[in-house]
């Protein structure tokens, strides 16, 4: 194997992920090419000549290149990925049940790759037509640009979007009263035990209110509840900055929606517009304490954790199961409980005060995070993968 084909033109913070183990891969000597989403067909005249069988891998995420985009499909003949015999290692960002119907259809060597250890499970058990191909959690990058100019350092900072809970009052009471109910049972169990996950809960509530069902039944209905999911995952978030805003400490909030947020002291909400991964990065290389809430994901991390720690902010967040076991407290994060709101205040006035403890907990995390957590190392194993499954040939 000696080229690779990623993916440009998306989600921007995904193309960022992307750019970052280009690097990587370009130093192992191999030629990558951008197959670009904004001009699919020019594009894919480049990419015909780019590429060459059994010495190309796809190494793309959230199935962009997958999704029978001009000048990579047509119908009748297939995806070029087969034609050239292209293995497709896709790393999906989200849990499957975001994508089942793009769970079908794909190139006969479709592998799949999971970000947090839950999810993986679950697509072993709802989705054994497919490869497996493994767990890699998400990365860290340094922000490397130049510093911008009159931007002052935030004391507390948040970056990510938040969405109002009343946006997802139509996706509760999309069919009739009788699911409505159905569907606020599982969040509210979510919010009373927010340890657990929403498949855990889900199909624990479809056992008991419809019986044994097939396992093509119950992923369609998993499939339904993505709404829960993000339910879940905006109110933790509001609630967080919420309990700090209204305690009286500032924070910073760089994303959509935040204006929504209903607090009692919106003046220690400071928002900031959606930027890109650069902006983000250079934001959180000048603050104190970068907030994390993590997204559903129950055994896995969040790139924002990796991010922060190894730009010099300590990392202020829940846990998951992998997360704690890769950083201990006070390797580069301090844990809060998100059933105990009430004390995260008094962490964060703690730290804040004690710039000494917050450069110890820094410095204790960041070796880790350029030894283990940087998108290089991500690069690292996709190659072995890619060696391991062509035969050598990586």
């Amino acid at each position: 194997m000696e080229r690779i084909v990623m993916v440009a033109g998306g989600v921007e913070t995904l193309e960022y992920f992307a750019r970052e183990m280009e690097k990587h891969f370009k130093e192992q000597g191999y030629a990558v090419f951008f197959f670009d989403l904004r001009q699919e067909e020019k594009s894919a005249k480049k990419l015909r000549k780019f590429l060459k069988p059994r010495k190309t891998a796809l190494i793309t995420f959230n199935f962009q290149g997958l999704e029978k985009e001009a000048g990579v499909y047509k119908e009748g003949v297939g995806y070029i990925w087969d034609t050239y015999q292209i293995p497709c290692y896709n790393i999906v960002a989200d849990h499957p049940y975001f994508y089942h119907e793009r769970l079908a259809d794909l190139p006969k060597k479709y592998y799949h790759i999971s970000i947090d250890r839950r999810h993986q499970e679950y697509f072993r058990q709802f989705y054994p037509e497919y490869t497996d191909r493994g767990f890699l959690p998400l990365a860290g990058s340094r922000y490397e640009g130049e510093d911008e100019e009159g931007r002052s350092a935030a004391d507390v900072l948040f970056t990510g979007n938040y969405t109002e809970l009343p946006f997802f009052e139509p996706y509760i009471h999309w069919i009739n009263d009788e699911y409505a109910a159905f569907y606020q049972g599982i969040i509210d169990a979510l919010l009373k035990s927010p340890h657990r996950t929403v498949e855990e809960v889900a199909l624990e509530h479809c056992h008991r209110e419809m019986g044994e069902n097939t396992a093509e039944d119950l992923r369609i209905a998993m499939s339904k509840m993505i709404f829960i999911d993000m339910y879940v995952r905006n109110y933790w978030r509001g609630e967080v900055v919420r309990t700090l805003v209204d305690a009286g400490i500032p924070v910073e909030v760089v994303g959509k929606g935040w204006e929504k947020l209903a607090c009692a002291h919106p003046e220690n909400l400071i928002l900031h517009p959606q930027t890109d991964s650069g902006s983000c990065l250079n934001m959180l290389s000048r603050a104190k304490l970068s907030l994390n809430v993590m997204p559903w994901f129950k055994d896995g991390a969040h790139d924002r954790v990796f991010n922060s720690i190894v730009n010099g902010a300590v990392c202020i967040s829940d846990g998951s199961k992998y997360l704690c076991e890769e950083l201990r407290e006070g390797e580069g994060i301090c844990y809060y409980r998100l059933e105990q709101l009430e004390a995260l205040p008094q962490m964060v006035r703690r730290l804040l005060a004690d710039s000494e403890q917050r450069s110890r907990i820094v410095h204790a995390g960041r070796t880790k995070i350029e030894e283990r957590h940087l998108w290089r190392h991500r690069a690292r194993t996709l190659l072995t993968w890619i060696w391991e499954d062509e035969g050598g040939h990586a």
